[in-house]
């Protein structure tokens, strides 16, 4: 049984307060991100200027990166899996 001291923070908060906490964004270094990725801080500065990751660009002509990472996939390479697949079903279709 639960007492009425034993309950956490979290628990008095309503669904409005807790979509303002879940929806807490900041803003990171290029290096940061690069470290996370795996990759080179040029590529991550690459895909800002190219407008496929969220960011600013400072006045002083530093890059942010906005967290949680906003990104989207090139247009170039192979399709991915479910694209392929939903082409092989609209093909099925038509036969």
């Amino acid at each position: 049984m639960k007492d009425e001291h034993d309950t956490s923070t979290l628990d008095l908060l309503d669904k409005a307060q807790m979509r303002a906490i879940l929806q807490i964004q900041s803003w990171l270094p290029v290096s940061l991100v690069a470290k996370d990725w795996g990759v080179s801080t040029r590529r991550v500065r690459v895909l800002l200027e190219g407008r496929r990751l969220v960011g600013r660009n400072q006045i002083n002509g530093y890059w942010e990166v906005l967290f949680p990472y906003s990104i989207r996939a090139g247009t170039r390479g192979p399709a991915s899996r479910r694209e392929v697949k939903k082409v092989e079903r609209m093909q099925e279709r038509l036969k």
